[in-house]
């Protein structure tokens, strides 16, 4: 072990430990424990002296070990339908590896796209960010990894996290999701949620989802700019064109001649899924408990039942030492951070210490609340940045006398710009359980989210001071 790795692995758990000890403000114990542990998992997921799973069971630990939030809090964290969704599709995928289905795919999607690296980088975020407008971004995620990671291995890139190009292309789906998520209240939980919040403390009536969309347009078109402008100087593939032409990937593609019984049944099982988890709304009265979650794990058990020759589409054997376990566990760490943060009171502590330099109102709260409500989406989950900051926004502006929604719109769109770390939000979650390059995603992250934080909090302020309609809902 490297002297590096040694200090990596020490500075975590110092870190912890002074916050605890040396905390002070009026910091309760569970407040010092749960920032303590922010910073630790911070620290090792970026550093990464330990594997990412490694650090994403520290949660289970650090929480038994002081006693600072209720286990069972914890622990549902490691057992959310969200997880349960990505070990569904999980084995899907594997049951493509079994029988090359993801060979195929690859070469579909090399024939599609092109051999410009450039050009696969923006295609996939571009089509992450408009499919997250409408769906949820996890679902999203989960559904288009997958596809790239396939093109990755055929094209001789086997680890993500040394490969430029290979984690590009997953944080360009991964940002898009976020990104996307801005446009409609169906982007995702914190756009419902803040809907939500309007309907029962500022309106008192059904919030309409094209006002919404009316509302927050000129902010997501100014964030979409940004953000496809800054994916395209920000990464550097260590290849500009992937070896091949479109006329040598067609004929690799006939080359393999008729798809097998095995390899249809793979790609049906996925995309059956993967309709029936965009689809949820025709079918939820009559399934109220088939959530997506459990139509990919459906899906993907039938993969050790359905049959060809006497032989199933996977074994047991075969999955597990193809599964990629670090995915789950690295998701499950970011989700119970966010639930420690949310339990123990710390996100709210962070959040009521700075609510006393908003009470001038003006630009100044407004932006005081965005640099707020971007920090908080960074570390913990989008969801709960805005079940933090919103209440608060809303409570500030009204005591002042202010209508608090177009201040709300801003800090929604920016509560769904979560770049930085696994923990931000459901699509660099499933990104960094691939195993790309933390270090990357987070700087390079972190650079994504402080032009959406001045790119949504200009747009959005101009439009609360020029466009009286901005502040109806």
């Amino acid at each position: 072990m490297g002297s590096r790795t040694t200090l990596h692995l020490i500075l975590g758990p110092a870190l912890f430990a002074a916050v605890v000890l040396l905390g002070g403000g009026g910091m309760t114990y569970p407040v010092r424990c749960a920032l303590g542990l922010l910073l630790w998992m911070a620290w090792w997921w970026v550093t990464e002296p330990v594997d990412l799973a490694v650090t994403g069971f520290l949660p289970l630990g650090v929480a038994a070990l002081f006693n600072f939030v209720p286990m069972p809090s914890v622990l549902s964290a490691y057992a959310q339908d969200l997880i349960i969704l990505l070990l569904g599709a999980n084995l899907l995928t594997t049951a493509w590896a079994r029988w090359g289905i993801d060979r195929r795919i690859a070469l579909a999607s090399l024939l599609v796209m092109g051999t410009n690296t450039e050009r696969q980088i923006m295609t996939w975020f571009v089509l992450a960010l408009v499919l997250s407008a409408f769906l949820p971004n996890t679902i999203v995620a989960a559904s288009m990894c997958p596809i790239v990671l396939a093109m990755l291995k055929f094209i001789g890139v086997e680890d993500l996290r040394t490969s430029v190009l290979g984690t590009a292309l997953m944080v360009a789906i991964a940002w898009g999701t976020s990104v996307g998520g801005v446009a409609t209240p169906l982007g995702g939980a914190p756009n419902l949620l803040t809907v939500q919040f309007i309907q029962d403390s500022v309106t008192h009536r059904e919030f309409l989802f094209v006002t919404w969309v009316t509302r927050l347009l000129p902010m997501t078109l100014g964030l979409v700019v940004v953000s496809i402008v800054y994916m395209r100087f920000a990464f550097r593939p260590e290849m500009t064109e992937i070896e091949g032409s479109r006329a040598f990937f067609l004929e690799r593609i006939r080359a393999l001649g008729p798809m097998s019984a095995q390899e249809a049944w793979g790609l049906s099982l996925f995309l059956a899924a993967t309709a029936l988890a965009f689809g949820r709304p025709l079918y939820a009265s009559l399934l109220p408990s088939l959530a997506p979650a459990y139509t990919f794990l459906v899906c993907g058990l039938l993969c050790f039942v359905i049959r060809k020759d006497d032989e199933p589409l996977i074994t047991w054997k075969y999955a597990q030492s193809h599964m990629m376990w670090g995915l789950i566990y690295l998701f499950a760490g970011g989700t119970a951070l966010g639930e420690i943060l949310s339990q123990s009171g710390a996100a709210r502590f962070v959040a009521d210490a700075l609510a006393p330099y908003a009470s001038g109102g003006g630009f100044a709260a407004v932006a005081l609340f965005s640099v707020l409500t971007i920090v908080v989406t960074q570390i913990t989950s989008n969801t709960a940045a805005i079940a933090i900051v919103v209440p608060i926004v809303i409570s500030t502006f009204q005591g002042l006398g202010i209508n608090p929604v177009p201040f709300v719109y801003i800090v929604s769109a920016i509560g769904n710009c979560g770049f930085a770390l696994p923990s931000s939000a459901g699509g660099p979650a499933v990104a960094a359980g691939y195993g790309i390059n933390l270090q990357t995603m987070f700087w390079k992250g972190l650079g994504l989210a402080v032009l959406a934080l001045v790119t949504i909090l200009t747009i959005g302020y101009l439009c609360t001071v020029y466009w009286p309609g901005f502040a109806e809902a």
